[in-house]
């Protein structure tokens, strides 16, 4: 079978076992994961969402760690790995199946209750397994199972997985809780999730759900979910509907208050000063600071004059005069007798030429 003749990943499957066939399919998606398939059978499945076999072997103890070394070293294929831990009495042949098996369906539920991806097939990998391996029928019977058992008020087991449960005040002390629920009680602490629980105990993501679910009818903890809203992370914790939910309206953030209209600008009036302290039109300041009417003939430092040339002065100085009259250096204009020449070496004359002096 090909990857684009089958239309999901069970009929893949199913394909694949009548085939007999033996390699490793790699599913995408998230979490994902890599299903190992002996004769068509399927031996191993790992995947982020759930504890391998080897997590649940390790994680409690089962199997010390130094111990789990020694058998690696002694058999580094990892496909006879556990007939040499039963071989070794380390654990039985039995509790091994049981192991592997039931991470096979954990593994199978967990990559079930995530988005959908696609598939590549690759050749063999060595994985630890025990037992001749599960039919793909079966194991999509079971975890079809398992998710309408654990379908309920919260929604699809995939929202279930998502959700961070709180314990309630004093729930460590009720008496009477068997010692796998206290067990699961003792990770409750409002951020871990159910997968984070199964890691951390070295349990089936199945059976953890499955136990919270239970803690939660007790009203020994309360859900409250972190999962994405709306695109985004959400940033307070949400409580589903029926399980003390308040009627109160959630405060939405704190709205801007409008802008205040600015003050108008102030306006120039003919005849009258543009700015406080400055002079009013037709006035000018002496250095004491008191204003006094400009003449008509007066000309001011800042302003510039235009200037009526004589031929016989452009020529000699190059540069243009106001005929009869002459600029000191204080600004002030002054007349100058019939005949007489403008004074040399006058500041508007130098910075008014252009050109050199002729000669």
């Amino acid at each position: 079978m090909t990857t684009t003749e089958a239309r999901n990943l069970p009929a893949l499957l199913q394909g694949l076992h009548e085939e007999g066939y033996g390699g490793t399919v790699r599913v995408s998606g998230s979490p994902g994961g890599t299903i190992h398939l002996r004769d068509g059978l399927i031996v191993a499945v790992e995947t982020p969402g759930a504890p391998s076999a080897t997590s649940v072997l390790l994680t409690p103890g089962r199997v010390d760690d130094e111990t789990w070394l020694a058998a690696c070293a002694a058999e580094p294929d990892t496909d006879r790995l556990g007939g040499y831990l039963v071989s070794a009495g380390l654990i039985g042949a039995a509790e091994l199946e049981v192991v592997c098996t039931a991470a096979v369906f954990d593994a199978a539920f967990a990559m079930a209750v995530g988005p959908p991806g696609g598939w590549t097939l690759d050749v063999p990998e060595p994985a630890l397994h025990a037992g001749a391996g599960v039919e793909p029928r079966r194991l999509t019977e079971e975890t079809t199972r398992r998710i309408v058992r654990l379908s309920g008020p919260w929604g699809a087991p995939g929202e279930l997985a998502r959700i961070r449960p709180a314990a309630v005040p004093d729930a460590g002390l009720r008496r009477g809780l068997p010692d796998r629920h206290r067990a699961v009680l003792s990770t409750v602490n409002g951020r871990r999730t159910a997968r984070d629980m199964a890691f951390t105990l070295g349990r089936g993501l199945f059976a953890i759900m499955l136990d919270l679910t239970r803690l939660e009818a007790q009203d020994l903890i309360r859900w409250e979910t972190g999962g994405p809203a709306e695109g985004r992370p959400s940033t307070a914790p949400r409580v589903l509907p029926g399980r003390g939910a308040s009627d109160a309206p959630v405060p939405g953030p704190p709205r801007a208050e409008p802008a205040a209209n600015p003050a108008p600008l102030p306006r120039r009036t003919r005849g009258a000063a543009a700015w406080p302290g400055e002079p009013r039109a037709g006035e000018d300041r002496s250095r004491d600071g008191r204003a006094h009417e400009t003449q008509p003939h007066e000309v001011q430092p800042h302003e510039v004059q235009p200037y009526e040339t004589r031929p016989h002065e452009a020529q000699a100085h190059g540069a243009p005069v106001r005929e009869g009259k002459d600029l000191v250096r204080d600004g002030q204009a002054r007349e100058n007798p019939p005949g007489e020449a403008p004074a040399g070496g006058s500041d508007a004359l130098t910075a008014g030429t252009t050109g050199g002096h002729g000669g």
